[in-house]
């Protein structure tokens, strides 16, 4: 009788979570990112991130990790050199489903959402030198971006390590390494681009290059 009340009480916890989030805007849940930072609990070469429960890392090289969850995977790029420089990175917003740039004392970066064909929606968010890519239903766009601005807003640079990393030129080129429409594209679940043929679609339409070095 205790064990199935327990599981009662666990359950209502994580509707009534999941029902929070989904009632956020997402200028809301953006805000986020403002709010107290999250302790790393991964450490990496050149830097330690936090990832957030449910998620694991499908693979990794010296300045990308592609992260996972059960239907989802959440593609992170490092930039080294212009965390190094302290290089403001331009993005302009085209056709976007929504839009919004972050200035959160100084740190910079945005937020760009694309619908796509294949009714999802591509999740676009920089901030602390690095990226995330993710493509999802409408209804998880609130759970991705909170993901994200997490896994972001946590990052910790090792400057010793990071200057000898760009030092021993050993960074990957992560355009050449994967491009996420085409890796996953056996994955119905995580990324799906469905070309009706009355168009050609090349990767500068559906991937923007303005980050990636």
């Amino acid at each position: 009788m205790i064990k199935k009340l327990l599981i009662i009480c666990l359950s209502i916890f994580l509707i009534t979570g999941c029902t929070k989030l989904n009632d956020m805007s997402y200028d809301d849940v953006i805000n986020e990112i403002k709010v107290n930072d999250v302790q790393t609990n991964n450490y990496r070469r050149g830097y330690s991130l936090y990832l957030p429960k449910g998620l694991s890392i499908l693979d990794a090289g010296v300045n990308y990790l592609i992260l996972s969850s059960d239907t989802v995977n959440y593609y992170l790029y490092l930039d080294f050199i212009n965390y190094k420089v302290g290089q403001k990175i331009n993005h302009q917003s085209d056709n976007s489903y929504y839009f919004k740039e972050i200035n959160n004392n100084g740190f910079l970066g945005y937020v760009d959402i694309k619908l796509w064909k294949n009714n999802q929606y591509l999740i676009e968010i920089m901030y602390n030198y690095a990226k995330i890519e993710v493509m999802v239903d409408k209804n998880a766009i609130n759970y991705a971006l909170i993901n994200s601005i997490n896994v972001l807003k946590s990052i910790r640079y090792n400057d010793d390590i990071v200057e000898k990393i760009l030092a021993s030129d050993s960074l990957d080129n992560t355009e050449e390494i994967f491009d996420i429409f085409k890796d996953v594209a056996s994955n119905s679940n995580t990324l799906e681009y469905e070309n009706d043929g009355n168009e050609d679609i090349t990767k500068d339409d559906i991937k923007d290059t303005d980050y990636i070095n």
